[in-house]
């Protein structure tokens, strides 16, 4: 089927009236002219007001009329001032005091300028005009550009925090005199450092400083009113009546009023619990005491001895010493002073042991002679003062089981202050005169008495040249410090080295008790050798002459044998093996050289 299509037609509009279109375009006109009034007004007002707008205020200073360097002058004060403000973080009667400027609190200068110098010219002139005509009658307030430094504020916090906590207070006691009173525990609070920083930053930007509340948390107590009560009882049974110590004789008792003088209170942990416990103060114990007092208390300790007498060894009883301890007093002031026993106790202090107790000379069996030997010598002789001084020196000495004795350890070294004088001895070869000289004589003396004892000689050295007086390798010399003589004591017993002298001979007995069969054997001298002629210049001679001042001495080897026969019937055979030099024979002489 066919469609039939209808054209359409387009009316055009018709044109306004002749009247309306005049009125357009004098609308039109009117509000161009309004604008250009309105656009010449702002730009006179703007010539005319070239610095800050008349009437603007920032934070209540008025800075109307300023030019931008006079407004940047009072904005830098107002900055100034605020920064100087004090900031007070206040809890009863303490606070932590500081500056806004510490806080960290800053007033922008630059962007509150730019904050004033926007009003009355807005990009919108209508604003524009609107903040200049209000200039005419009103003021213009606007807000400071500020911010708080979060470092400066969370340290400033912190310090408050830590200045201003509330510690619990801890219970206890409290002693004045011969009083006690109870001290209980209350709670206290840590400052909670958040809400303080924000309160903080709230006051700050106030601009005008002033208090910081402060929010705190509650912290109870370790102890508790019973723990006081309970240390209480105690408190009042120490100062109930006086206490007396003694000791070696001696006695100090302190009244009620030195007792609670001494005495305080603190807390100690007791398996995982806090308790209020009642200490005494070392210092103010011995001040009780009182210095006299405790002189008499101590005294030095005394080793029992093994003397000889009626021919035979003998003890003598010891005791032991006593050392005043504070720390120790103390601790048995309150120990005696809370308890429910004896008031009158023995002053605790350091008892000291003496080197040897009675018990421990009775356990060394000292009680027989088991060897001696004896060495002769010139009489009157300078050397034998020292012989006579290092024999008095060793008398009595006590060598227990195990033991080692060094003689110069026990002597020292020699000198005129120990009374030793100058006497004869070896040095380089050749006699000389030297203070202590002749003490070898005594050293080879012990020797022999210990060889015969049977016991150990570790250390000892034969003299370079052989001397006649002395048994052939069974003989020690001494230097002090580096030649010594030492004897062991092997035995089950203890050795005691009696000494004795004449005029002529010194005498080293070991006292002990018989532990060993012993038998020494001297072997013949093999290796002989003659001393050499050795000459030196003596200007003091007449020229040509000589002078012999020491003899040729023959050198050789010996061997001594030592036998010990022991109760179980073990034998142990000895030997000790020495080469003598050849001793030379020195001759001075002027050769006229």
């Amino acid at each position: 089927m066919a469609t039939s299509t209808t054209p359409t037609t387009r009316v055009a509009p018709s044109p306004p009236p002749r009247r309306t279109r005049g009125l357009l375009r004098l609308t039109v006109l009117t509000v161009v002219g309004a604008v250009l009034v309105v656009a010449g007004i702002l730009v006179g007002l703007r010539a005319a007001r070239a610095g800050v707008l008349p009437g603007v205020l920032v934070e209540g200073v008025p800075i109307g009329g300023e030019s931008q360097e006079a407004l940047r002058a009072s904005l830098t004060r107002l900055a100034d001032q605020r920064a100087a403000a004090d900031i007070r973080a206040v809890r009863g009667d303490a606070e932590h005091a500081g500056t806004a400027g510490d806080l960290g609190y800053v007033l922008d200068v630059d962007a509150t300028m730019a904050r004033a110098m926007y009003r009355g010219r807005q990009g919108n002139p209508v604003d524009a005009l609107r903040d200049h005509l209000r200039a005419f009658t009103e003021t213009t307030p606007i807000e400071a550009v500020e911010r708080v430094e979060p470092r400066p504020l969370a340290r400033w916090a912190q310090a408050a925090a830590q200045e201003l906590v509330l510690p619990p207070r801890e219970g206890g006691l409290r002693f004045e005199d011969a009083s006690v009173r109870p001290v209980y525990p209350r709670a206290g609070g840590t400052v909670l450092t958040k809400a303080l920083r924000e309160d903080a930053e709230e006051v700050l930007l106030t601009g005008d400083g002033g208090e910081v509340p402060v929010q705190t948390e509650a912290v109870s107590p370790r102890t508790t009113r019973d723990d006081v009560d309970a240390a209480l009882a105690r408190g009042r049974r120490a100062v109930s009546a006086p206490v007396t110590f003694r000791r070696s004789g001696a006695e100090v008792t302190l009244s009620p009023a030195q007792i609670g003088g001494v005495l305080r209170s603190r807390l100690r942990k007791r398996d995982g619990d806090v308790a209020v416990v009642i200490v005494a103060r070392p210092d103010a114990v011995t001040e009780a005491f009182g210095a006299a007092a405790i002189d008499r208390f101590e005294r030095d300790p005394k080793s029992a001895r093994v003397v000889l007498r009626d021919g035979g060894p003998h003890i003598i009883g010891g005791h032991p010493g006593f050392a005043y301890d504070a720390a120790k007093a103390a601790r048995q002031v309150v120990r005696v002073a809370t308890g429910d026993g004896d008031r009158t106790v023995e002053l605790a202090g350091d008892v000291r042991k003496p080197e040897l107790t009675t018990a421990e000379a009775r356990d060394l069996e000292i009680t027989e002679e088991v060897s001696q030997f004896t060495t002769e010598h010139a009489c009157c002789e300078s050397r034998v003062t020292n012989i006579h001084r290092i024999a008095d020196i060793i008398d009595g000495v006590v060598i227990r089981p195990g033991e080692t004795f060094s003689v110069n350890d026990f002597v020292g070294e020699r000198t005129t202050a120990k009374g030793f004088v100058r006497g004869g001895a070896i040095f380089d070869g050749e006699f000389v005169e030297q203070v202590g000289g002749g003490v070898s004589q005594f050293a080879t003396t012990l020797f022999n008495a210990a060889w015969f004892g049977g016991y150990s000689i570790p250390v000892s050295k034969t003299h370079s040249y052989y001397i006649s007086r002395y048994p052939e390798g069974r003989e020690a010399t001494l230097n002090y410090p580096n030649v010594d003589l030492q004897v062991t004591n092997d035995s089950p017993y203890g050795m005691l080295l009696d000494t004795s002298y004449t005029d002529t001979s010194i005498t080293v007995k070991v006292w002990g008790d018989q532990w060993v069969e012993v038998s020494s054997e001297t072997g013949p001298r093999t290796n002989l050798t003659n001393g050499e002629t050795q000459y030196r210049e003596n200007n003091s001679l007449p020229r040509g002459a000589e002078r012999v001042v020491q003899q040729a001495g023959q050198g050789f080897d010996v061997t001594v044998t030592r036998t010990l026969l022991f109760p179980d019937g073990r034998r142990e055979r000895q030997e000790k093996h020495t080469r003598y030099l050849a001793q030379p024979r020195i001759v001075e002489r002027n050769t006229g050289g």
